[in-house]
């Protein structure tokens, strides 16, 4: 069992966290942030144990690593079946976003939808019973997920297309190249986290959820998979810029408002609120889908229907 002994330091804290995608960028930001109290244990989920050993010994001895491939269901099964840890908050930070190329994981599933989506679903599900009373989920969305977004279009999305769970697994897209594919992908990936999270406020009754979207982020691994030409802008050149671009943060910023929103004692929002960067809620929520009843419940049911009982 994925217990207190199972990790190296015994001693006992006052609050425990547990996040994915945590080795770099916005998610190791987090941590960080997390871990700056020393009264925090900080549970890195992650697939390189080596790189998690290496964020250990440059952070502390409060944070620790255990690995999980988001891209199995099975492995996330084992996971779960494992844990029996009680924890006060859940971070689904891990994200993937593809350019040229269709990727489908080892279960069948297109991987955009299936860990963005499907794995924060299915570990959040899993794990429920272990968050805390009053403890805290958080989703990571994104204004793109909204078709109306005045800046997404910039970078070449259009929004969510969703259909329905099974169609999005199976990697059936509205019509462009792939690369268009890939930011509708991406787009509808947010927009299931987003949903979800409103959806799990309603079902949770204990627990509340949250979402962040933290803007644009310069600088962050997000654009790894884009040509050289805009992963060098991406990288050197935005980030000194991000002053002047619209909707744009840093991932320390953005951070700091995830911390925020799993820290702070009383949050005024109810559960189910879509936070910006800078702690308030955000104006870039599609509101007539993400709260759409009907919606919410059908990507809960069929989601529940693809990972199966526990």
């Amino acid at each position: 069992m994925l217990t207190a002994s199972t990790f190296k330091n015994r001693r006992k804290y006052m609050k425990t966290y547990l996040i994915t995608g945590s080795t770099s960028g916005l998610g190791l930001e987090i941590v960080k942030n997390l871990a700056k109290n020393k009264e925090n244990r900080v549970i890195m989920a992650i697939r390189n144990l080596n790189r998690g050993r290496e964020i250990t010994r440059e952070t502390g001895s409060n944070v620790e690593a255990v690995q999980l491939d988001l891209s199995q269901l099975s492995n996330i099964r084992q996971f779960i079946q494992k844990w029996d840890t009680q924890i006060d908050g859940l971070i689904n930070n891990a994200g993937v976003q593809f350019v040229d190329h269709t990727k489908f994981t080892p279960d069948g599933y297109e991987e955009t939808i299936a860990v963005n989506h499907l794995a924060a679903f299915m570990l959040t599900i899993g794990l429920q019973p272990y968050i805390k009373k009053e403890g805290r989920i958080l989703f990571i969305g994104s204004g793109t997920h909204n078709p109306n977004y005045p800046y997404g279009k910039m970078y070449g999305f259009r929004g969510a297309q969703y259909t329905s769970i099974d169609e999005l697994l199976r990697g059936k897209s509205g019509a462009g190249n792939t690369k268009q594919k890939n930011l509708d992908r991406y787009a509808t990936s947010k927009f299931l986290n987003t949903i979800t999270a409103v959806e799990l406020s309603k079902r949770f009754k204990n627990t509340s959820s949250y979402v962040l979207d933290p803007g644009l982020m310069p600088g962050t691994g997000l654009a790894r998979r884009q040509n050289k030409i805009i992963q060098f802008l991406w990288r050197n050149i935005m980030p000194a810029m991000r002053f002047l671009l619209p909707d744009t943060s840093s991932t320390k910023k953005s951070a700091g408002a995830a911390a925020w929103i799993m820290t702070t004692p009383h949050i005024q929002n109810k559960p189910g609120t879509v936070f910006s960067y800078n702690k308030k809620p955000s104006v870039y929520v599609w509101k007539d889908n993400v709260f759409d009843e009907k919606i919410g419940a059908a990507i809960y049911e069929d989601s529940m229907k693809v990972i199966g009982e526990f």
